[in-house]
């Protein structure tokens, strides 16, 4: 009877998950093996051909998994202390800081984005510093560069990472690194053989939602990038509006959810494995 319940209780949420996801992919999939969609419907296999064959649409997808990874790598280094920091040494200030790590999210994307424009820019107050400070002697082109566009990533995803984080870390038991204290190991020790280790999960599941996130970034490395990055993102928007060639851009919205995909049952089986190893 209560399995019934449970059924009946989960019919609305598997409906709306049916309704909003599942109709919308299997629309999204059968429009990629078309060609010419919507102007004409001809069944083909041409626009997945095209994506592998030709060398200008595997860069773009390239470039965009290394884009991921570099953003990922850049929030994980930065996110990592901060999270620490949180989790262990902040007492009084936990409030603030969290208030701070969070405070990114309560922005939109487009307002932040456009912050970075006007401290990125030769007259900004980022070159600016360098002009005060002497390390430059003329204003240094950030703004419309890769650099940019993976500056305002990190500081958009940021908070992404510093939660999963902090979450992990905040759960761990102390007695281990106590334990690992008392047998002789130095602090720097016990955090690489027990701390690190045990904050895997937070680690992997931060990684992840960054990576995906990145994935799919459009307005960011837009503005910021100034269209020199070869992003699958921008060029799916392309595709759809301007080429009005909806064939091409939704082989290219399942090839990036694949690549996702693909990222995440490498990432979550690996994680696993070295947790339970622990």
């Amino acid at each position: 009877m209560r399995a019934v319940l449970k059924n009946r209780n989960l019919g609305a949420p598997l409906g709306l998950l049916e309704e909003f996801l599942l109709i919308k992919l299997l629309l999204l999939l059968s429009v990629s093996f078309t060609e010419g969609y919507p102007l004409e419907i001809v069944p083909s296999l041409g626009s997945y051909r095209e994506l592998f064959v030709d060398a200008f649409y595997r860069s773009y997808l390239m470039t965009t998994l290394l884009f991921g990874i570099v953003v990922t790598a850049l929030c994980l280094l930065v996110g990592y202390p901060l999270a620490y920091f949180l989790a262990r040494r902040a007492r009084r200030s936990y409030n603030l800081l969290l208030i701070a790590v969070v405070s990114p999210l309560l922005v939109s994307v487009v307002a932040r984005t456009v912050g970075w424009t006007i401290m990125l820019g030769n007259e900004g107050m980022v070159n600016r510093f360098l002009l005060f400070t002497g390390i430059i002697e003329q204003p240094v082109q950030i703004l419309f560069t890769p650099t940019a566009a993976i500056i305002g990533m990190v500081h958009v995803l940021l908070p992404f990472m510093v939660l999963s984080l902090a979450s992990v870390l905040s759960g761990l038991d102390r007695s281990l690194e106590e334990a690992a204290l008392s047998l002789g190991a130095d602090r720097s020790r016990v955090f690489w053989r027990v701390t690190f280790p045990l904050s895997l999960r937070g680690v992997g599941v931060g990684c992840l939602l960054v990576f995906l996130l990145t994935l799919g970034a459009f307005v960011t490395p837009v503005l910021l990038g100034g269209g020199k990055i070869r992003l699958l993102a921008p060029m799916i928007y392309d595709q759809i509006i301007n080429v009005v060639d909806w064939s091409m851009g939704s082989a290219m919205s399942i090839m990036l959810m694949l690549a996702g995909f693909g990222v995440l049952m490498l990432l979550v089986p690996l994680t696993s494995r070295v947790t339970r190893k622990l």
